[in-house]
Parts: C-alpha cells; structure tokens; sequence
C-alpha cells in the first residue's frame, strides 16, 4: 500500500467478505485489523486482498520481527532505487547542459538512461498501476505511472520527430525525485514505530528452564505456566513468574517509572523485561510469552496504533473520489491546452497535475502521528487503547477523579483507635480485625496489617456480607459485627454518642477516614484510617487547572474527610458519600449539562463509571476490571501521569489536524498552478519536475511533523 486509495480499497474488499463486521487499515503499519461478527476463514480475508490486487497474510507469532524485517527490506528496496535513479539522472541532465549542439545525439543518450530510470525505479509504480488497471480502480501508483509513462512516451515520440527529447528528463526527475521522497518516508516511519520496537526488545527471546534437574535453554515461546525458570545475574527476567528460591534486587524501571531497583524474595513476582540485579533466582512461570505484563503492553500499544481517530473519516471520504478527480482534471488540463493551441504545454500540465496531486499526505496524516503518540505515551508509562482516546482526550473539559488509590496512595494505614468506655482497644482491632481479613478493600486490610503487626489474635469470621457504600458485617464466634460508615450503623441499629461523633467530626476534618465498629447492634468504638498522598498530587492538579479542566472529586468518603483531602491539593469541587451505582449517575449528569467527561479511578467501583465516560482513565494498579474498562492505563501510580496523558492527547489531535489541514492546502494550491491555470496572468506553473518534489516533500512534511511528538514537553 502506497497511499490513503490503497486504503480505502484494501478496507472496501475486506468489509465486503461475508461475516466482517468492520476492518480498519493502516497505511503506516500495513496492517488490518478486522472485527468479526461470525466464525470466518482466514484465507476467504486473504482472498479478498489478493483479489483487490494486494498482498496479504496472517501476521506471525514473530509479529515484532516480521514487522521491523519487513521495514527494513522497505527502506533497502527505496534506497537501493534511490541511488540509482540519482546516478541515471545526473548524467541525463549533464547531457542536456553539455550537448545544445547535438540535440539528437543527446536525445538518444537520455533515452537509454530514461529507460533504466522508467523500468527500473519506476517498476514498483508501473506494477501497482497495472494491478489497479486489472481492478479497475486506481491509487497513487496510477497517478505516478500515467505521469511518467506520459512523459516518457512524449520523449520517445520528440526523438521519432527529430526534437529534443526533453520529456525524458521530466520523467527521470520525477521518478528519481518521489523516489527520494519514499525512502525519506520510510525512514522516518521506522523511527516512528521505535518506541514499540523497544518494548518488543525488552524480552528475551529465550529462557533457561529446570527440567529433570537439568537446566536448558530454550525459545520463551516454547515455556509452560509452572516451569521453573531460572534467572541469572544481569540478566533480563523473560517471563512473568513467583519467585521460588534467592533474593536480590531487580531493575523494574519500564514497568513503574521507578529508577531504583526492588528487593525481591521468595514469593514476590517477577515481570518479564525487568533486569536482575546481583542476586539469582528461580521462579514459577505464571503466564506464558504471549500473555506476560509486557506483551499485555506491547498489544495495548498495537491495538492503538492500528485503530482510527474520527477525524479520519473525513479524509476517507475524500479519497474515495479524489484520484478520479485528478485523473479528469489532468485530461481536461491537457485538452484545453491542446484546443488552445500548445499541444506539448499541455501534456506538461497534465504530467504535472498527476503527480502533483498524490494522496500520500492524507494516508499518512493520522497514522503516523498515532503511532508516534501511543509510542511516546507507552515510553511515560502511558498505555492508550485507541485513537479515539487521544481524540477525545484532546477535546475533555471535565476530569473526575476518585480518592481512594487514584488522589491518594491507595495504602491506607491506622492512624488511631477510639474505643467506648469499657471496651478494650486491642479487642476492639481484634474484632474488627477478624472480619476485614475475609474482605480485600484496603482500608480493611490496613487494619488486619496493624492487628498482625501488634501480634493481636484474631477469630474466625464467616457470613460476610457487603453493603454496598455503607460497610460489611459478618459474625464472629457468635457474635454480629458491623464495619462501616452512619449507614452501615443505622442499619443495625447502633447509635454513636455526641463524644463518639466529635471524635468522628474532628478527624474527618484532618482528612481521615473513620471505620465504625458495631457488635450485636452497639456501637463499640471507631478505627481512624488516613491514606497518604503523594507529593506530586498537588502538582498534577495545578497543571490540570491550568490546561483550564474543571476538576472534580468523587468519591463514597463523608464529605468532611474528602473536603479535607481535596483543601490540601487544591480541588475546589467535592462529590461525596457516594455509592459505586451513583457514580456513573453523576458522569452521566455532567455529560447531560454538556461537559466532555474523564473519568480517573483504580477500583471494581469505577467501572461503570469508567466506561460511561467519553474517556476513561485507569491507574495501572488498579483493579483488572477497572484496566478492562478505561481507555487510558496509567502504568506508574502517579497523578502526574493524568495531565501528561491530556496534553499528550491535546498535542496528537493539533498534530493530526495540522497534518490533515496541510495535505488539503497542498493539493487545493498546487493543482490550480500544476494546470497552468495562472501562466496567462502571472506567468507561473508547477512544471512536472517540481510537482514531483513537491510531492514528495508534502508526505516528508507530514510525517516529520508527527515525529515532532516525541520532542515536546508534557509538563
């Protein structure tokens, strides 16, 4: 595929195939990915392509390799045409300047270079063209072909009349001259595509295995969930997997933006792509080569890179009628010059308007400022799921944050007990304690933590039961036990005295969190939990504040503690004492009143709210279901990664616009002049070699304003 036409045309055929629901091309990637909507053979897709006069195939298990090998073999082919083009054309034009008295012997030394430039350079062209003309469609093969087999024949034809053979020189600049302009493309595409070809890198692409109480090397492909690994000093970790035996530390920087390494253990985790530090150590694989953190990422970051902005479509539906346009305003150029009197003009204009007019631009404008984006973003530890992310992320004027584990650490700790009178405070963390530890919350499990960490003994709990946005009760050696908020304790009936609530209301005010314990319907006492928050949090709601976004906290806390919170970083708006079921309510409210809504959390609760949003945006420890539902993924738990995930989506959207807006104004002046529309009135045109660079500079242009991505500051 060479331009937006090949596009259209590859995605026409697929989407014709019976069972497709849609297919959704990609110039840079050359790559399709398809939605199905019933049980299709593979092969009935690939016919499809064959038969639209392309070539396709199922994408390897090697995908990383194939891909950069395919790039590679691109740029060698462009290059290698490139350098002999150059050294064909050289001579062509020498000729020219060195021979005016022997115009015919001149004529017939262009001819024989021409030739080499015509069927050699141009062969990619001249197949393309004739693949589409079997087709009956047309791309910019056929624009480029007509163009210089145009001029080509035209020189042939001045040689048989005893002229100058003059044309020839304008097919050879052409073809030498977009030729350059593809192998520069190609160039720049590769270095686009750098950042996910370094994430492919990170993994090894073997691993040593114990078996048999022998230890082999082996592809990583060919491991097993519950081999044993093992990893050695320096190496990179190639699995994902719980370490069985050593201790040491392990660099974990590409997964958490962390430069200092972790100490490991027996027990903890291992991720494939980390560096292992001095230690060595055996690990039971758990997910196999395809299925680790880092190929998680890696196809977090393709999918992105595949998928389509909106915007897009706009240029979709100009392409379609674009070639056949310029196809009838070259025939129509070269008629009113002939009509006119100056059949040889007009030939020249009409050269000038197919190759002038290429739409390699418009295939490119998107694309490859996708791919940069999702590239760059995955570098920061910013995962993008899809070009609509990046559209709607640069279009929001509203960002909803949870507390817990998104403003906050997510480490909730104990900060202080408040029993009744006659209760013992031990006991009172022991009961509590008993019942939290069947739960996983963390405000839950940060007082198991302090009831294990004062060696306090704990009874069985069973019959837990969760309240939704209230709190948990279960029973404990007989005994009915409530954790939770008011509500929680209005539904057992226990009622907290005015000391108790004074307690309550003071701490609220310095942001923490307080836990009411009840048993058998009395209110025993109260467990006060405060969540750090991290130094940059404060930060990351200034910047937010100054890309103008109107900031907002929800969150299931009583008003008193998120108010505190939200005083100490400066969030002015607080929602508060909110259910999960009520938070979607809320983002649908805000949608209603005519905000563009993202939504940030990391927990099961702020799924739905996730997913309601016109953007959602998931800390990347954050719960599965919550990762599932968002569309950006925040690797590192920092909020700063939120603005930077914004300007970054800010940045893409003025990026693709500009390239779009370029690669119209380009065609829209350049075609006028290519016709020679403005000889009589200014005495200027595009001759056929200049429109061939310009041509060529136009999708140059394009793709160096989207590496420009990978320079500008998020912060």
């Amino acid at each position: 595929m060479h331009c937006a036409s090949c596009v259209a045309n590859v995605q026409r055929a697929i989407e014709a195939v019976p069972g497709v629901a849609s297919a959704s091309v990609n110039l840079t990637l050359r790559q399709a990915a398809i939605e199905l909507n019933a049980d299709v053979d593979r092969q009935a897709i690939i016919a499809a392509v064959t038969n639209a006069g392309y070539q396709a195939s199922v994408p390897l298990a090697e995908l990383s390799k194939s891909f950069r090998d395919r790039e590679q073999a691109e740029l060698a082919g462009w290059r290698r045409r490139m350098i002999v083009g150059i050294s064909l054309l050289v001579p062509m034009i020498l000729i020219v300047r060195l021979s005016p008295l022997e115009p015919m012997t001149g004529a017939w030394r262009q001819f024989l270079f021409a030739t080499g430039i015509q069927f050699y350079v141009g062969g990619p062209f001249l197949l393309g063209a004739w693949r589409r003309l079997k087709h009956k469609s047309a791309n910019m093969d056929t624009l480029v072909a007509l163009g210089t087999s145009t001029a080509y024949v035209a020189g042939i034809f001045h040689v048989v009349m005893h002229a100058s053979g003059m044309m020839f020189v304008d097919a050879g600049m052409i073809l030498t001259f977009v030729t350059c302009g593809k192998y520069l493309e190609a160039k720049a595409k590769g270095r686009a595509s750098d950042s996910i070809h370094k994430l492919m890198s990170l993994a090894p692409d073997t691993a040593a295995v114990e078996r048999d109480a022998q230890v082999e090397t082996i592809p990583t492909r060919q491991v097993n969930v519950d081999d044993v690994i093992v990893v050695r000093p320096g190496e990179r970790v190639p699995l994902d997997g719980s370490i069985l035996s050593g201790f040491g530390s392990v660099d974990e920087s590409w997964l958490t933006g962390e430069s200092l390494p972790v100490e490991k253990k027996v027990g903890d985790k291992l991720f494939a792509g980390t560096i292992n530090g001095d230690g060595a150590f055996k690990a039971r694989v758990t997910a196999t080569s395809d299925a680790t953190s880092l190929a998680q990422v890696i196809e977090l970051v393709r999918r992105a890179q595949e998928s389509k902005p909106q915007i897009q479509q706009l240029a979709d539906q100009i392409v379609a009628w674009f070639v056949p346009a310029v196809l009838t305003i070259a025939a129509i150029t070269w008629l009113a010059w002939g009509f006119a009197g100056d059949w040889t003009l007009g030939l020249s204009c009409a050269v000038a308007v197919l190759v002038v007019a290429c739409p390699c631009a418009l295939g490119l404008a998107t694309p490859t400022a996708v791919l940069v984006a999702s590239g760059r973003g995955a570098e920061l530890g910013i995962l993008i799921k899809d070009a609509r992310s990046l559209e709607v992320g640069g279009k929001l004027t509203t960002i909803v944050l949870d507390k817990t584990g998104t403003i906050t650490a997510g480490k909730p700790v104990v900060v202080a007990v408040s029993a009744n009178d006659g209760v013992d405070e031990s006991s009172l963390v022991a009961l509590a304690a008993a019942v939290e530890q069947l739960t996983t919350h963390p405000l839950g499990k940060s007082v198991v933590d302090y009831a294990r960490d004062h060696a306090l003994p704990t009874d069985p709990a069973e019959r837990l039961t969760n309240w939704p946005g209230e709190g948990i009760e279960a029973d404990v050696s007989g005994r009915g036990v409530a954790i939770g908020n008011e509500r929680m304790m209005e539904r057992v009936g226990a009622t907290l005295s005015e000391s108790a609530l004074a307690i309550v209301d003071a701490r609220r005010a310095n942001g923490e969190t307080a836990l009411m314990i009840a048993g058998d319907g009395e209110h025993l006492g109260t467990i006060f939990v405060a969540d750090e928050l991290p130094p940059t949090s404060g930060e990351a709601i200034a910047i937010l504040k100054r890309l103008k976004l109107r900031v907002i906290m929800l969150t299931g806390d009583k008003s008193a503690t998120a108010n505190a919170v939200a005083e100490r970083i400066g969030i002015d708006e607080v929602i508060a004492e909110v259910r999960p079921d009520e938070k979607e309510a809320v983002v649908r409210k805000l949608q209603q009143e005519g905000e563009v809504v993202a939504m940030v959390g990391d927990g099961i609760n702020d799924a739905a709210a996730l997913t309601t949003a016109d953007l959602g945006i998931a800390i990347g420890s954050g719960a599965d279901v919550a990762i599932e539902s968002a569309d950006i993924v925040l690797v590192h738990r920092e909020l700063l990664g939120i603005p930077m995930a914004l300007q970054l989506a800010r940045q893409t959207r003025r990026t693709i616009l500009q390239n779009l807006a370029w690669a119209f104004a380009y065609n829209v002046a350049l075609i006028p002049l290519a016709t020679g529309a403005f000889i009589a009135s200014f005495g200027v045109r595009v001759p056929p070699s200049l429109a061939a660079a310009a041509m060529a500079l136009s999708s140059i242009s394009v793709v160096t304003n989207s590496l420009l991505l990978r320079l500008r500051r998020l912060r």
